[in-house]
């Protein structure tokens, strides 16, 4: 481990220790939960709540709440809402394989399971934070099997910090597992399979920093990714415009369900769509070390991209020009990775949407960042091979007042230290 690295692993770690030490008198006793108890029950461990949405309604009135959770299959209607202090307890206990990662299974009996039903539609299974913008701390959630809805993520945590996701199973059919938006913590030795993307970190602002550690969990055979690391917040007004990020001896593997797309890991500048909240952002930053990961048998190993910068939108109306100009940073740092058995490529570098990179045609839609840095320090050489897309001008001439000429880009992109030239290598 490098000085720098541990220097911020170490400051994160200090951070986070103080987030979760309670200052006050000692916690009440534990609420307990059952769903093979009777109705009616008070939380103890006599007589328990046989439903989340109880205990959960009983921990808002409690110091430092834990909610222990029987084995059991849970079902939730509508979002389990943790807008408090609170570690939830499930009692499922992971299978690790031989090479330290999560296999998936759990062991018979431990199964504590929360399923999403039809009527929970495309709300989160799990959703952390407050509406009223307060920022949410010390935050647990382990021992679960999660099982939300197509369209939905599992667990979606908004403004908070100091949380801790650890030792769950996230499972199909969910759209993506875990979303984290301006808040800060740890996702540790999860397992991640046959969702949409496993894990997804956007960007935080000064009152609520994106600060997250992404170790020793094993997310596979997804549809889109193993993780995704983006520089802008998204759905809050806040304009958050920073994540770093440690992602480091993770298993992020065989995700290729996508064609030319799937990923082991992607990295974007930002995504806010015209008329949802923040709209008006159109500069992202993300600062990450990838450390001892496995990424192989992907599509693409690693998309380094723009995310979603609009040229035209689509709207109620009809098409609209998106009238901003994006850019921002990525910096980069790989060590001790394993990127082989890509599909398509190592690693796809570009300044605008990877799908435009790879699909020119759909440009009219998707412009290049302005005047944006990508810096990457990879001396082991773990993207060899990989796709540049580096343009000096923009190549799209369109109906739209920005695209009238070819104008200079203007971006920059920086490999171990040397600024390499423009242009386009596939």
């Amino acid at each position: 481990m490098t000085a720098g690295i541990r220097s911020w692993a170490v400051a994160l770690a200090f951070a986070t220790a103080a987030l979760m030490t309670p200052v006050h008198a000692a916690p009440a006793a534990p609420i307990f939960v059952d769903d093979t108890a009777a109705p009616g029950g008070d939380g103890s461990a006599k007589f328990p709540f046989n439903t989340l949405t109880d205990a959960l309604k009983a921990a808002a009135t409690r110091l430092s709440p834990v909610i222990s959770v029987a084995p059991g299959v849970y079902p939730v209607d509508r979002s389990l809402v943790v807008d408090g202090s609170v570690e939830l307890r499930g009692s499922s206990v992971l299978v690790k394989g031989a090479d330290g990662w999560p296999t998936g299974d759990v062991v018979r009996g431990t199964e504590t399971r929360i399923v999403g039903t039809a009527l929970l539609g495309a709300d989160s299974l799990i959703a952390v934070g407050r509406s009223d913008g307060v920022v949410v701390t010390r935050v647990t959630i382990s021992g679960f099997i999660l099982e939300g809805t197509a369209s939905g993520v599992e667990v979606f945590l908004t403004r908070v910090q100091g949380y801790s996701i650890q030792a769950n199973v996230f499972r199909a059919p969910a759209m993506f597992g875990m979303h984290s938006v301006a808040s800060s913590g740890t996702a540790a030795d999860n397992y991640f399979a046959g969702i949409g993307t496993g894990a997804i970190f956007s960007g935080g602002y000064p009152a609520s920093p994106s600060n997250v550690v992404f170790q020793g969990n094993r997310s596979v055979s997804n549809t889109l990714g193993g993780v995704l690391l983006n520089g802008a917040s998204i759905g809050i007004p806040e304009l958050g415009d920073q994540v770093t990020a440690l992602v480091q001896n993770n298993d992020l593997s065989d995700n290729v369900a996508s064609a030319s797309f799937s990923f082991g890991v992607r990295i974007f500048i930002l995504r806010r769509d015209l008329g949802a909240p923040g709209d008006s952002q159109s500069v992202g930053n993300v600062h990450a070390t990838l450390k001892g990961n496995r990424i192989v048998g992907n599509e693409m190993g690693l998309s380094i991209d723009a995310g979603f910068p609009y040229r035209t939108a689509t709207t109620v109306t009809g098409p609209i020009c998106d009238q901003r100009v994006y850019s921002g940073k990525i910096d980069l740092t790989l060590t001790d990775n394993t990127v082989a058995g890509s599909h398509l490529t190592p690693a796809l570098v570009t300044f605008t949407r990877n799908t435009a990179a790879l699909t020119p045609v759909t440009l009219p839609k998707w412009q290049y960042l302005h005047g944006a840095t990508f810096t990457i320090t990879d001396n082991q050489g773990a993207l060899a091979g990989a796709r540049i897309d580096h343009p000096e001008a923009d190549p799209f001439l369109g109906p739209c007042p920005a695209d009238a000429a070819h104008e200079s880009l203007g971006n920059t992109l920086r490999y171990n230290g040397v600024v390499l030239g423009n242009g386009r290598n596939f």
